[in-house]
């Protein structure tokens, strides 16, 4: 017979095996499951789905399934390891950003197998980057420029940057590269999904599914003590936060098969994670989140100005302590040349708050402001546009039609929401706010405009015989001015009006009473603005 001692030696050694098998099998579990899902990671479905079926199949219908899975449509690239950096952040940001890039099909040249942007760079630019190309800010360089790959941030942090066209990049270019000119797309919008009410609201997880099916992914922040395949991190003790992306979600997996925190909601997020140990699994719908982002992009050519004041991508304490509604930035038009005319298509502007009603004005001929004086009343009204927010973030208002500015002259976007507040940041700038009248901003509102150089259509002016002149123009109202010379000293001068959005082609008769003769002269000119003295084209002489 066996002594105590011996028998209870035994059991604990058999004890110790039966929970590394169950370890072990757990293991394989989960190697299983990662298996499989990395294998429909690289494959879209059979059934052909693609981006493009997604794009063309109903958004409420896509949201009101028990199931979604963003892979089986082809636009969730291969899971990268963020290694030992604290870049979960950058790496949440860009998958997302890949995911709506080719959902979206701005972008014919890539796939989920091509889609690759840099996490790294978003990372360095998010603490290291200079003035931005039109020089209205200083850009940014915080206490941990020299420490970026491990210092704390979050995609609300990147959503901003970004919103600076600071990126993003491809992979494969340095990570401090500049993203200014290395930039392969242009955010229009970083929605902002609101995650307090996930946990207890079904419409608020609708909500949620809508960005997913409509963008691609979303970026989400959460309390990562371990990694398990269905997880509920609600009650774990410690933090760790960890920003993932969520690709789908899941009605059907029941309440107790989460793990270790208790839940009572059926169902869960999938999540595309930056760890190759665990690359994807389920976060319990009571998981409680933060920092939810879906980004929109467009190519690069659609605009070629970014105006802005806000260079910080931190927000400070003042936005939500004044929660100003309506507010304006002034800038001097600085994209033009010689060769093209400078045009206002759209504003972005960063609001906290969903189901906002928002109005954009865009103002020409503003005035040199002094001592916080601004008053719209005193510039041009040049266009206007009342659109609706369901998310918050950075919305981009698109103008039904493009307003032209001149090089050097001022010009104001003013934005009014409800339901909402615009957010700010500790920059230095023309920006405004209205308090019961209008006043200085001590710090930059985060409205900004993009604008896109236009090439210019050449004007011409032309004597076609003695009595008519021919007459091009791009658009809008010219003058012509037409000269008689007597004797080489200008003896008489008509103006006459023309309006080219009557006609690019038109003629303009000499007065009757002008007769050509051996000592006579006559000279056209076409000018834009009779008080500034433009001219249009070079004067024709007959």
């Amino acid at each position: 017979m066996l002594g105590k001692a011996k028998k209870s030696e035994i059991y604990g050694k058999a004890i110790k095996g039966v929970v590394r098998m169950k370890k072990k099998i757990t293991e394989y579990f989960i190697c299983a499951v990662c298996i499989v899902m990395l294998i429909s990671d690289t494959v879209s479905a059979s059934s052909g789905k693609t981006p493009e079926s997604l794009r063309n199949t109903d958004i409420e219908y896509l949201v009101s399934q028990l199931k979604f899975d963003a892979r089986e449509y082809g636009i969730i690239t291969p899971v990268r390891d963020q290694g030992d950096t604290s870049l979960c952040w950058a790496y949440s940001t860009a998958s997302a950003s890949e995911a709506s890039i080719i959902r979206s099909g701005i972008d014919k040249n890539v796939s989920a197998r091509t889609a690759f942007l840099s996490p790294h760079q978003i990372g360095f630019a998010r603490h290291n980057r200079g003035a931005d190309p039109l020089g209205n800010t200083n850009g940014e360089k915080t206490n941990e420029a020299g420490n970026w790959k491990y210092a704390g941030s979050g995609t609300k942090y990147a959503a901003a940057l970004l919103s600076e066209w600071c990126g993003p990049v491809k992979s494969g270019i340095a990570d401090d590269a500049n993203g200014w000119e290395n930039a392969a797309y242009r955010l229009e919008s970083a929605i902002s999904v609101d995650g307090r009410r996930l946990d207890a609201d079904k419409a608020a997880r609708e909500k949620m599914k809508r960005a997913i099916v409509k963008y691609g992914a979303v970026t989400f922040s959460y309390n990562n003590m371990r990694q398990t395949y269905y997880y509920n991190p609600n009650g774990e003790k410690g933090s760790s936060p960890h920003a993932c992306t969520v690709i789908g979600w899941d009605d059907t997996i029941p309440a107790d098969s989460f793990y270790p925190g208790k839940t009572t909601t059926d169902g869960g997020w999938l999540v595309k994670n930056s760890y190759s140990s665990l690359p994807y699994f389920y976060l319990s719908y009571e998981v409680t989140c933060e920092q939810i982002y879906a980004f929109d992009y467009v190519m690069n050519d659609k605009y070629d100005n970014n105006y802005f004041y806000d260079a910080s991508v931190s927000d400070i304490g003042a936005g939500s302590l004044l929660q100003i509604k309506q507010a304006a930035n002034v800038f001097t038009a600085k994209g033009g040349s010689d060769n093209t005319t400078e045009q206002i298509k759209a504003v972005s502007v960063n609001t906290v708050g969903e189901n906002t009603e928002c109005t954009v004005e865009i103002y020409t001929d503003v005035t040199e402001t002094q001592d916080g004086y601004f008053d719209p009343q005193t510039a041009t009204l040049a266009a206007t546009k009342t659109t609706y927010f369901e998310y918050g973030g950075f919305n981009c208002i698109e103008l039904d039609d493009p307003v032209e500015i001149r090089q050097g002259s001022n010009f104001a976007a003013v934005v009014k929401v409800t339901n909402a507040y615009i957010t700010m940041s500790e920059n230095d700038g023309k920006s405004y706010w209205y308090r019961s009248g209008w006043s200085a901003s001590p710090v930059a509102v985060r409205i900004k405009v993009f604008t896109k150089n236009i090439k210019k259509e050449k004007s011409a002016v032309s004597f076609a015989d003695e009595k008519t002149v021919n007459l091009s123009g791009t658009s809008g109202k010219k003058q012509l001015i037409l000269a008689r010379y007597e004797n080489e000293q200008l003896s008489d001068v008509r103006i006459v009006s023309v309006d080219f959005d009557n006609g690019k082609e038109q003629t303009v008769t000499v007065p009757a009473e002008w007769e050509k003769e051996n000592n006579i002269r006559f000279k056209a000119f076409l000018w834009d603005s009779l008080p500034e003295m433009l001219p249009e084209c070079p004067a024709a002489e007959l």
